[in-house]
């Protein structure tokens, strides 16, 4: 940092049910952090108002003045256009938000029209925060796969998140890996969303039973009962067979698109986060296996596949990042 320049930032990860906040330093620690509810269904204006009252909370949980932090950073599901004010474009889980123009609410909520606001994606800001202080930090260049309910991702090149022509780069989860695979909800066929998120596997799962395929799991799934991802695992620890043959075609298709950004990309590291990297060496495996064999060999040498090291504090971390790497004279307010 410059002399005068402040060494922490406040770093927002906003989610379609809780809003995660804290203070974080120019090392990437996190000092101080709270969560509050995001109310999305209460509208904008709630949405906006508990985005600063978080912001506030951990400030002075913290028991920093405002002039003490750099700004706030503000990780946000959807795609914006950072060339008009961060207007947002796009946002499923937050539609009250679109069409409107975030960190400027964020910033006239604060009143403190001095402090700036960095928009940046969720899964963007993850993996800045991979790149920071995680996974890739002697890294230049790493792909993010987030693997949950549905896949994200972010991509950084040469240190800098790479947005696209128009804000949509990143969005791994939408290459498109069985071209007759079943629908996704981007209205496309054969997504790796589709067929290797948490929501994939599990459907899977309920096709295999509906084969007559033998598993532990087969009661429930009749029986209407919950299943999630998890469940598949800790069968296929278990010794199921069919399980354990779900998580490995799972990580053979997230190796075909690791294959994919290696081939085009030639990053130093493709990383994986999420919860179903619980799975841990059982999904691992696969990926790293499908990956070399539908990589170029030289590329692929070059590249390490990883799984994430944050956590569910990448977000919050590398909106922070943002913040501080904005603060340190970047051409543009965003990483």
């Amino acid at each position: 940092m410059s002399a005068g320049t402040p060494e922490y930032a406040i770093g927002i990860d906003l989610g379609g049910t809780f809003i995660k906040a804290g203070v974080v330093d120019a090392a990437g620690h996190i000092i101080y952090q709270a969560s509050r509810p995001t109310e999305g269904e209460k509208g904008r204006d709630a949405i906006v108002a508990n985005i600063a009252a978080a912001a506030e909370a951990v400030l002075a949980g913290a028991g920093f003045a405002w002039e003490q932090v750099a700004g706030v950073g503000l990780g946000s599901p959807g795609v914006f256009d950072y060339e008009r004010g961060g207007i947002v474009h796009h946002s499923p889980n937050l539609k009250a938000l679109e069409g409107h123009p975030l960190p400027l609410l964020v910033q006239e909520q604060l009143r403190r029209p001095g402090v700036p606001v960095v928009l940046e994606n969720d899964a963007n800001a993850a993996a800045f925060a991979e790149k920071w202080v995680g996974a890739g930090r002697d890294a230049r260049s790493l792909v993010l796969f987030t693997l949950g309910t549905g896949i994200g991702g972010g991509i950084v090149l040469d240190g800098e998140v790479w947005h696209g022509s128009t804000g949509f780069a990143g969005e791994l989860g939408h290459q498109t890996i069985l071209p007759e695979g079943p629908l996704c909800g981007c209205g496309n066929r054969g997504c790796l969303e589709a067929i290797a998120s948490a929501t994939g596997l599990v459907r899977r799962l309920r096709e295999a039973v509906e084969m007559g395929r033998p598993t532990a799991l087969a009661n429930r799934v009749r029986g209407g009962e919950k299943v999630t991802s998890k469940d598949v695992y800790l069968a296929a620890v278990a010794g199921d067979a069919t399980a354990r043959a779900l998580l490995e075609e799972t990580g053979r298709y997230l190796g075909i698109a690791a294959a994919n950004m290696i081939n085009i990309l030639n990053p130093e590291m493709v990383v994986f986060g999420g919860g179903m990297t619980g799975a841990g060496e059982m999904l691992l495996a696969p990926i790293r296996a499908e990956a070399q064999r539908r990589a170029i060999p030289a590329a692929y040498a070059a590249c390490r596949i990883v799984f994430a090291q944050l956590g569910n504090d990448a977000g919050l971390i590398g909106a922070a990042g943002c913040v501080l790497k904005a603060s340190r004279g970047s051409a543009r307010a965003r990483p």
